[in-house]
C-alpha cells in the first residue's frame, strides 16, 4: 500500500485524465508498482510526477498532428 498527499494525488489524477477510461486500472497499477519498487514509504512530488510520466507510456491518448 502506499500513501500520496493531496498534491501527488492531484498529479496522478491529472495524468489519469489523459488516459483512456479502459486503462486507467493498468494506469494506477503501474504507478503503484513503480513507487513501491522505489523502496520508500515516502515520496516526494517529483517521485511521483516523473513515475506518473512513466507509467503513461502507452496507454496515453495519441493526439492527432
Amino acid at each position: 500500500m502506499i500513501s500520496l498527499s493531496k498534491t501527488q494525488l492531484q498529479i496522478v489524477r491529472a495524468a489519469a485524465s489523459h488516459v483512456p477510461p479502459v486503462k486507467r486500472a493498468q494506469f494506477l497499477e503501474r504507478v503503484s508498482a513503480m513507487l513501491q519498487m522505489r523502496g520508500r514509504g515516502h515520496f516526494s512530488d517529483e517521485d511521483v510526477a516523473s513515475v506518473t510520466a512513466l507509467a503513461l507510456t502507452g496507454l496515453a491518448h495519441q493526439s492527432a498532428a
